[in-house]
């Protein structure tokens, strides 16, 4: 696919079909993920992946609860019996690393943008799932998912076959200043 193609059709989407992701297209996934550029080439990042139904489902309700206890905006979300954490989606994969300098974050980020770009490449749909980092610090439930303690979860994204592909925005550029 022509990158171009890729990075402008590529969009967050929230409604999943109900079809499995092949291990294949997951290591594809991975793979462009460790391809991502990072500070002084430390790969921080670490995966976590997740196919499971329940076990989505369980981490779904979780955030569910986080949300509840934050409330005001979040309340509604929280007592929803809808899937709106995770869309129902067949796969979550969990970035996580351990913060080994101020461009940690950043270089996870990379990772996942990489991994969303070719989740569109393979016809999958993606979404960065920022409320997940609602959860807080519920280290016993953590490590439950494989999260050490000296891991902080930078970046949860959820993957899938779209029900219906969002249409892509025209976006102009915001320039601030130019200096020639």
């Amino acid at each position: 696919m022509e990158f171009d193609k890729c990075m402008m059709g590529r969009r967050s989407v929230r409604s999943y079909e109900d079809k499995p992701i092949s291990e294949a297209d997951i290591n594809k996934l991975l793979k462009a993920g460790v391809m991502a550029p990072s500070s002084r080439n430390k790969k921080p990042w670490r995966f976590i992946v997740i196919t499971n139904k329940e076990k989505i489902k369980e981490i779904s309700g979780k955030v569910k609860d986080s949300l509840r206890l934050l409330g005001g905006i979040y309340k509604e979300r929280g007592e929803s019996s809808e899937d709106v954490i995770f869309y129902e989606a067949p796969l979550l994969i969990l970035i996580v690393a351990e913060e080994t300098s101020k461009s940690t974050l950043i270089d996870c980020v990379l990772a996942s943008e990489n991994m969303m770009l070719e989740g569109y490449n393979l016809g999958l749909g993606s979404c960065y799932i920022g409320l997940m980092n609602k959860m807080g610090d519920d280290s016993d439930y953590l490590k439950t998912l494989g999260i050490n303690e000296n891991q902080t979860l930078y970046c949860p994204l959820i993957f899938g076959y779209p029900k219906v592909w969002p249409e892509p925005k025209d976006r102009e550029p915001q320039i601030q200043k130019r200096i020639d």
